[in-house]
């Protein structure tokens, strides 16, 4: 497979709005593959997985997620795309590490949506080179709960307080019953909130996406994005991948996702990233 090449105005679109849409990354045959394969996770969730639609709510919003450390098909995955090739582009990176995989699924009608927030307070990482790649499996768009960002908010220096799909609105201790320990301590760390930055046009620029099968939108991970209900006729399915470049550093907060903990790793707070098992290289100019 030949790399994929990003154009000057494509990493200028990242750098300068935190978000550009890659139309065509991924061929028909591996979109055909992973669609296949996020049906077989949707029958048989891991323990990170699971429907978060409350039974007498209409539609299905599905999630589930580190798929690639024990499924075979999302681990060829990683090494058969050129998302990471795109993230070294766009970051300026010479090495690009797996973070982890994130499936999105939204069947039609279904009403949760998940508010304004970023990546990076939730994950035990920090950098100025990390980025996501939200890889379109089925056509969507802003109505059919395709991501919405607001352009230039990565170089704000401002992290917002998380939020939690289903749980937005709750209070930390609420949030954190239902979730994990120490939750609600790292909720309340944070003192920045979003605002709703489509209700100021004049002052935030908010774009979004239409998308086929196969384009991806690589995002910075302090860019601010949201996805609102699917109020299309279709199932909207996207797998993300998160991507840790050259100056990422392990950075466990208390408290925040614990994905990757502490006693998975042998990296001390503030150590680049270099744990081949549990980061594995995706991506070596």
């Amino acid at each position: 497979m030949s790399p994929l090449v990003l154009n000057g105005d494509d990493v200028d679109r990242f750098r300068i709005d935190g978000v550009v849409c890659v139309r065509g990354a991924v061929g028909p045959e591996l979109v055909a593959r992973m669609t296949a394969a996020v049906d077989a996770v949707i029958a048989e969730p891991t323990r990170f997985g699971g429907v978060i639609t409350e039974p007498d709510k209409p539609g299905m919003f599905f999630q589930d997620r580190y798929l690639f450390p024990t499924n075979p098909t999302f681990r060829a995955f990683l090494h058969e795309t050129p998302l990471a090739g795109l993230a070294a582009q766009a970051t300026g990176s010479t090495t690009i590490r797996a973070f982890y995989d994130h499936i999105f699924v939204k069947d039609p009608g279904t009403e949760e949506n998940f508010v304004w927030h970023q990546d990076r307070p939730y994950w035990p990482v920090d950098g100025s080179q990390i980025c996501s790649t939200w890889l379109a499996l089925t056509a969507a768009d802003v109505e059919s709960s395709a991501l919405e960002f607001v352009r230039g908010s990565h170089r704000w220096d401002r992290t917002f307080r998380p939020e939690y799909p289903a749980l937005e609105g709750r209070s930390p201790d609420e949030v954190e019953a239902a979730l994990w320990r120490g939750l609600a301590e790292h909720i309340r760390s944070f003192d920045d909130v979003c605002p709703a930055f489509e209700e100021h046009p004049d002052i935030y620029d908010v774009v979004g996406f239409a998308v086929e099968p196969g384009d991806v939108l690589l995002f910075d991970y302090r860019t601010v994005h949201r996805s609102g209900p699917n109020s299309g006729a279709s199932r909207r399915v996207a797998i993300s991948w998160r991507w840790l470049g050259d100056d990422a550093i392990w950075a466990p907060k208390p408290g925040a996702d614990p994905i990757v903990k502490p006693a998975d790793t042998a990296l001390r707070p503030g150590d680049l990233i270099t744990d081949d098992d549990v980061f594995p290289i995706a991506y070596a100019g």
